[in-house]
């Protein structure tokens, strides 16, 4: 059911010189109606297209190709979605390249495959550097074909574009949740479901007092000491933090890489 069927982006991104602007604004809307528990097939076909293009860009961007397909899983929905929007905002060389890119992933057997998806991205990797082959050359299009241009200025002139001021934008999503007819069970659902780094961050923030804004990546890339560890960022009303999970205890610092807590998390499920 849809429950939304408009790209609702804020009149000061429409009115910003700014091109990321608008595209960020769209992704804001999104993930609030997403944490309001509104599903994908309940938004804008079109408001995913943006999204979903500037996430396949953003991670292309700081790992190549292969790490949007490592970070997704290639997942149908967000392929479909990146093809989908590459061609509705008329990026035919990048779609063309996309498509390259795609064509790689034929070269593996469905175990060669898999192992990639379950296996250690960093360090010595055959698929991981099949499937950067063509990143040079997606460096070099995007110089010519800028997809945060194309997207903003295919979000800007689309006729489903609803502009309303940035402070009214999360009544309007909590207008769009309360259309949900089981909105009561998704809740429950959502709050089984929480992911174990979600739950060690609320809880690091009630401990302190902050108010959880959004988590906004994982990075697996982190060092301490001397170790490879996932480093989930995330913003409060205070800024940016992230958490380090130890196993028993987590650690969460501020963005001058200054400890601000540490917190017994023994009794909080490991989902490995």
């Amino acid at each position: 059911m849809m429950l939304i069927d408009n790209i609702l982006i804020s009149k000061q991104s429409l009115e910003s010189d700014d091109h990321y602007d608008v595209i960020m604004s769209n992704i804001d809307t999104l993930n609030g109606l997403f944490e309001h528990y509104i599903e994908y097939d309940e938004v804008s076909a079109e408001a995913l297209y943006s999204y979903f293009v500037d996430y396949y860009l953003a991670q292309v961007n700081n790992g190549g190709f292969s790490q949007f397909v490592y970070n997704t899983g290639w997942d149908a929905f967000m392929v479909k979605h990146v093809r989908d929007g590459l061609k509705a905002m008329n990026a035919t060389q990048h779609l063309a390249l996309f498509e390259q890119s795609a064509n790689l992933i034929e070269q593996f057997s469905d175990e060669q495959f898999e192992q990639f998806l379950e296996g250690e991205y960093f360090g010595e990797n055959q698929q991981r550097d099949v499937l950067n082959s063509f990143d040079d050359k997606f460096f070099a299009l995007n110089e010519s074909e800028d997809l945060i241009e194309i997207n903003s200025q295919w979000l800007r002139q689309h006729p489903k574009l609803r502009a309303v001021d940035e402070d009214e934008i999360l009544t309007v999503i909590e207008q769009v949740s309360a259309k949900i007819p089981n909105l009561e069970q998704r809740k429950q659902q959502a709050a089984e479901n929480q992911p174990r780094y979600f739950k060690i961050i609320e809880e690091l923030c009630q401990q302190l007092g902050q108010e959880l804004d959004r988590i906004t990546i994982g990075d697996p890339s982190h060092q301490y000491n001397g170790q490879e560890i996932v480093a989930w960022h995330f913003l409060t009303e205070q800024g940016h933090f992230y958490m380090l999970d130890l196993g028993d205890q987590a650690l969460m610092f501020d963005d001058q890489d200054q400890q601000v807590i540490a917190l017994d998390i023994a009794h909080i499920a490991d989902e490995s």
